[in-house]
């Protein structure tokens, strides 16, 4: 999310910078679509959600990143710009499953709502059919359209002349697994094959392709999309750097040429200007400083008694299994509701403090009657979730069972914190030995997921100064976790948290 966060707010900064004067031609290298936005702002002056869509459309690339035919949403936010200058990104995971509305395609056929990835919306019916289910699941009005896909990516990187990365080198086994198609493949840090990046240890230059495949890499990593994250916040900050400190903006030819790349790679609806991307870049800037509210629609995959055909989370969807994520419409609510949304089916009143326990001084534990953590089962082992949030209730712990995580593969336990919440974390740590501990802004409370390393859980000791958990708080991933890590958060729209520098070095 933040990857595409950083191009969107690039190419609105180059599309800007070549002044009013280059409108006419800026303007026009844009792409434009019809899709019957409203050409004013949803709820008066300063108020407008702007829908920004990642596509993962292969057209163009030769089958370099997969046959995939026609178009799918990548990465979804809806940003939400306050009255009060406020922003909230709400990022929509791909797999959510939802209800896709009614529509109409380009042959006449209409066709009936059904329940179906969130991502198939805009495979199904395109970009219009994305802004209806978007709008269906939040009650929220959306004013501007803006996409961009994978081609887009890389010419921007290319325009630049590319950017240099680091790349730790990694004691962790290599990772051996199937493709969709069954062939064994062996992923490292430094060599995958499913993304194409090869590269490293040390510093390295990256272009167009092996920057895409350096952000998208998901396989042979020590932490899996947490080490993706950590990749795609170096970059951004690389690429900012570059752009701002080098002389691609001093440099006329190299600043019209990249201006030319950024406005060809946008796609926008037939109502979004130029001044309404500018009025968007200035809220963006925001991103570095902690001037954005980031949430994560929280989803879990689903248990048998949800439907699922397995312990992993399967479901029968149009006659075959799919791995889906669902998702608990109280939880979108509580995120919706104070930007003005409503929700089919939620049942709160949308009470945006409810998931987390009282925030104490940074470095303290907490005692367990002051911790509410939610539980997942991130292993193989039935009834995991279960039989330890009823353990936690004994130890004093308002633990909530939340199911299975989205990928039952973890051998260490993980407790994860939002802002404010170290101290609890730290507590659920000391309860659960041999677990890790990881700050996530966009998680609110403490979740637990559980590792087939799990062996019990024990009273925690308690500190007022600077803890007595023997767990080692790891690196803040700063951003959006693996999908089983804000899976169940209870999201609240919380004050700004400046968030971590990025980091200089990655695995």
């Amino acid at each position: 999310m933040l990857a595409f966060l950083s191009f969107v707010s690039c190419c609105v900064l180059l599309v800007t910078v070549g002044g009013w004067a280059a409108y006419s031609f800026i303007n026009g290298k844009v792409n434009r679509i019809d899709l019957g936005l409203s050409d004013g702002s949803s709820s008066g002056v300063g108020v407008a959600n702007y829908l920004l869509v990642g596509t993962d459309s292969r057209a163009g690339t030769g089958g370099e990143y997969g046959d995939v035919e026609g178009q799918r949403s990548d990465t979804t936010i809806l940003a939400h710009l306050s009255k009060d200058g406020t922003t909230t990104m709400i990022s929509f995971p791909r797999d959510m499953y939802v209800t896709i509305p009614e529509y109409t395609d380009t042959n006449g056929k209409r066709h009936a709502s059904t329940k179906d990835k969130f991502n198939a919306a805009i495979s199904s019916g395109g970009p219009s059919l994305l802004v209806k289910t978007i709008e269906s699941l939040t009650g929220m009005q959306v004013d501007h359209y803006i996409s961009m896909d994978l081609q887009g990516f890389k010419k921007i990187t290319d325009a630049i002349g590319g950017v240099e990365v680091c790349i730790k080198p990694s004691n962790a086994p290599p990772q051996r697994f199937q493709d969709d198609n069954g062939r064994w493949r062996v992923s490292t840090n430094t060599n995958d094959p499913m993304s194409g990046f090869h590269g490293g240890p040390g510093t390295i230059q990256v272009d167009g392709d092996q920057a895409l495949a350096f952000v998208r890499q998901r396989h042979g990593l020590p932490a899996g999309d947490t080490d993706r994250i950590s990749r795609q916040q170096q970059f951004i900050g690389a690429m900012f750097h570059k752009i701002m400190n080098g002389d691609t903006l001093t440099n006329p030819i190299k600043a019209e040429r990249l201006v030319s790349t950024a406005a060809g790679a946008l796609t926008l609806d037939e109502h979004t200007t130029i001044a309404d991307l500018r009025g968007l870049a200035t809220r963006i800037k925001g991103l570095t400083s902690g001037g954005i509210r980031m949430q994560t629609v929280p989803t879990h995959a689903p248990t048998r008694a949800e439907g699922a055909v397995d312990d992993m989370g399967d479901i029968r969807l149009h006659g075959t299994r799919a791995s889906v994520q669902f998702y608990r419409p109280d939880d979108l609510l509580r995120i919706v509701n104070p930007l003005g949304g409503r929700v089919e089916g939620a049942t709160t009143s949308g009470d945006a403090g409810a998931g987390a326990g009282p925030s104490l001084a940074p470095g303290a534990t907490a005692a367990p009657s002051q911790v509410r953590v939610t539980v997942y089962n991130g292993s193989s082992r039935s009834g995991l979730a279960s039989q330890v949030t009823a353990a936690l209730t004994r130890k004093g712990f308002h633990a909530r069972n939340a199911g299975n995580a989205s990928a039952l593969t973890h051998v260490t336990s993980r407790v994860i914190y939002g802002p404010g919440q170290e101290a609890e974390a730290r507590t659920v740590a000391a309860a659960v030995p041999g677990s890790s501990v990881l700050a996530d802004s966009s998680v609110t409370g403490v979740q637990l997921v559980l590792g087939s390393g799990f062996t019990e859980v024990v009273t925690p000791a308690v500190s007022s100064g600077t803890g007595t958990s023997s767990a080692n708080p790891a690196p803040a991933a700063g951003g959006t976790t693996a999908g089983d890590a804000t899976a169940g958060a209870t999201p609240a729209v919380q004050g700004p948290t400046a968030p971590p520098e990025a980091p200089t070095c990655t695995y």
